[in-house]
């Protein structure tokens, strides 16, 4: 469930290059978001949404960088889906969402759906375009 108009949607940011996700944490917060991150792994990305007691921390929305330093994102993109936490992809123009899940793994068959299917900016996207994206996947998110 989304904020209510007034509540400021907290944006999960995954950006495995610290410089370019403070730059981007700075443009979140201009825009009313608050921000979690930036997170640099998926391993990160994971304990973060598994702290704060037995629910777990669960943010509004995410931008998830793709390469990853720890993998090429499908876990964690199915994760975010599971969870029905809309998210963003940025990846450079040549980096493609993995096509083919592990051997007779469930999982990763839709984690790999999940990511394909998420709305996809070249990096680095201009802040307006990611800004206009995310306020997308906000009004779509809520009931």
């Amino acid at each position: 469930m989304m904020p209510q108009d007034g509540d400021h949607p907290t944006v999960l940011l995954i950006e495995d290059d610290l410089l370019l996700g403070l730059d981007l944490g700075d443009i979140l917060a201009e825009a009313g978001y608050r921000v979690a991150g930036p997170l640099r792994t998926e391993a990160e990305a994971e304990a973060w949404m598994a702290g704060s007691g037995l629910a777990g921390r669960v943010p509004d929305l995410a931008i998830l960088d793709l390469p990853l330093r720890d993998g090429d994102g499908s876990r964690l993109a199915g994760t975010l889906r599971a969870r029905g936490i809309p998210f963003l992809v940025q990846a450079p123009c040549l980096v493609h969402a993995p096509s083919r899940p592990g051997a007779g793994d469930a999982h990763d068959a839709m984690a790999c759906a999940a990511l394909r299917a998420a709305p996809r900016l070249t990096k680095p996207a201009w802040p307006r375009d990611l800004v206009l994206v995310l306020g997308t996947l906000a009004r779509e998110a809520r009931p």
